[in-house]
């Protein structure tokens, strides 16, 4: 174990061989360090050494797994590291003569970093929802890339290691494809089942990830002490619960649901302040962070399980103009795309055409650089999407919303798993059912459980008297974030624009944010994060119903 765990034993997990440091992505309790050379004078401020989110070692593995970063000032010089895949997002400020490291981009500016607004990265933000490679919304400001060691000394800064080689395409059979899909996921999970013997929480949808983990830890004799769904809000059940609810019923496990009422606005800028300003969901997610917080549950999540087993209805259109390197084509539907799912009826320009509207052809040329970036792989829009959409927005599920768990595991991106889902021929891929056909074979007795999409989804009742109490609620926390300017803030909150209620929030609260940001407002933000994590229902007050046997 190495000398920063010896020196912070709260660190250590469940086991000799784990690292955990949950929730410290958010927050004015984030850490951080800034190095600053000048005249052959040399400041430090923050802490010498870090570690940020989960790591644990498996058996028979040479390398570690989870989501995790770590630096050391060692008082020459400043090393750090993220997981190979990069997928905890460690922001790295760099300007003259200064370094700072974090894994909360705010702590970094209300520590001095230079707040410039990155405008086509944003640009880009406005189009597709995430930010691409290793952008941020600050032009000074990057995250760590996949298998990247940095180096700096004297102001002089080395970052070795990049995204791992794209790999050859398999030459695998259907069947063969088949079988890795169910072996490949049953020796990862049997690894951490063997190395955790602690509780266990399982969040369940109504999707194939989350059921395929669950039913190969059936499977292997480990029932987990929970399994989590959320809802809505309304007392009929969505598809995602009625789906988990069919499955828990047959195995007769415990079954919590989340669905006490949410403060919509509150959940939106905790999440967005937990996502670090680099993601425009995860909203309604944030009942499993309050229910996970505090607990010693292990959590397990299916993150990378659907981008690298089954590619999505686009797919196929955008690996026919990738065959010919149209992949201005392929941005420019990916942005439209985006703009379709985020605004009203009528509107079809999202959120590019109210925030960045002059960058429409930077913000292309930009998502046509990176798509060009995977011309070589197998299927170039997969390979695109688990490094950007999946590594830069949706690992922010694993590393922050689920990071209130003791440790948070996620077998579909063990290495093995990644080389398979990245190397699959189209041709084996297209009819996307191999996934389909693999919990099948492998779990028999619940094939006839359809998933989510088959059950029918309850139109949710009006409720005027929430959402009366919703916008008071609003109002105080604007007053939180825009002390100087709440009426007008609210105003902009209550006027109607092109998007969507959810979206119009997340995009003008988003704006405001990064526009105006300076130290002042970072430090603010910091402890308005603080205050509303602190101030938000945990554990079992966040439950509306439980189900002791299924």
């Amino acid at each position: 174990m190495d000398e920063m765990l010896q020196k912070n034993p709260d660190m250590i997990g469940h086991h000799a061989r784990s690292a955990s440091m949950p929730g410290v992505a958010t927050g004015s309790g984030a850490p951080f360090i800034f190095v600053t050379h000048r005249d052959g004078d040399t400041r430090v401020s923050g802490s010498s050494s870090g570690f940020a989110g989960h790591r644990m070692w498996l058996a028979d593995d040479q390398q570690p797994h989870g989501l995790f970063a770590n630096w050391r000032w060692d008082g020459h010089c400043l090393t750090a590291e993220v997981d190979p895949l990069g997928y905890f997002s460690l922001f790295v400020y760099v300007g003259e003569g200064q370094i700072g490291i974090s894994p909360s981009i705010l702590q970094l500016l209300a520590n001095g970093a230079d707040p410039h607004p990155d405008a086509v990265a944003l640009a880009v933000f406005h189009r597709i929802g995430f930010f691409l490679e290793n952008d941020t919304p600050f032009t000074a400001i990057r995250t760590l890339a996949p298998g990247a060691r940095l180096h700096w000394e004297a102001g002089s800064l080395q970052i070795q290691g990049c995204r791992p080689a794209t790999p050859t395409v398999a030459g695998l059979s259907r069947e063969q494809a088949i079988e890795a899909f169910i072996e490949l996921p049953r020796a990862s999970i049997r690894r951490f089942l063997d190395h955790w013997d602690g509780p266990i929480c399982m969040p369940l949808s109504g999707g194939r990830d989350s059921r395929h983990i669950l039913l190969e830890m059936l499977q292997q004799g480990r029932v987990p002490d929970t399994c989590v769904t959320f809802h809505h809000g309304s007392e009929n059940f969505n598809n995602e619960v009625q789906t988990a609810r069919a499955i828990t019923h047959r195995g007769r496990l415990h079954h919590t649901l989340l669905g006490q009422p949410r403060r919509r606005l509150r959940d939106s800028v905790r999440a967005l302040l937990m996502t670090q300003l680099c993601a425009d969901e995860h909203a309604q997610m944030m009942p499993i962070h309050d229910f996970l917080h505090g607990s010693r549950n292990a959590s397990i999540d299916g993150i990378g399980g659907d981008i690298l087993t089954t590619p999505d209805d686009l797919a196929a259109g955008f690996m026919a103009k990738s065959r010919y390197g149209d992949y201005t084509s392929i941005a420019r539907q990916l942005a439209a795309g985006h703009a379709a799912v985020i605004s009203r009826p009528g509107h079809r320009g999202g959120a590019g055409s109210i925030y960045s509207l002059e960058l429409e052809e930077a913000a292309i040329e930009r998502i046509t650089a990176a798509l060009r970036a995977h011309d070589g792989a197998p299927d170039p829009y997969q390979s695109f999407w688990f490094w950007n959409r999946t590594r830069r927005e949706i690992s922010f599920v694993s590393a922050g919303i689920m990071g209130s768990a003791e440790t948070v595991f996620c077998p579909y991106l063990d290495p093995a798993m990644v080389e398979l889902g990245l190397s699959l021929p189209w041709s084996l891929t297209c009819y996307q059912d191999l996934h389909d056909e693999a919990i099948r074979r492998a779990f028999p007795a619940y094939a006839d459980i359809p998933f989510a999409g088959a059950f029918r989804e309850p139109q949710l009742p009006l409720q005027p008297i929430r959402r009366a109490t919703g916008l008071l609620d609003a109002c105080r926390v604007l007053a939180m974030l825009m002390p100087d300017r709440q009426g007008g803030a609210m105003r902009d909150l209550l006027v109607k624009d092109g998007l969507q209620r959810p979206h119009t929030d997340i995009y003008r609260l988003h704006n405001a944010m990064v526009t105006d940001m300076d130290a002042a407002q970072a430090e603010r933000l910091l402890q308005v994060s603080k205050s509303l994590n602190a101030a938000a229902p945990k554990g079992e007050h966040v439950i509306s119903e439980v189900f002791p046997h299924g």
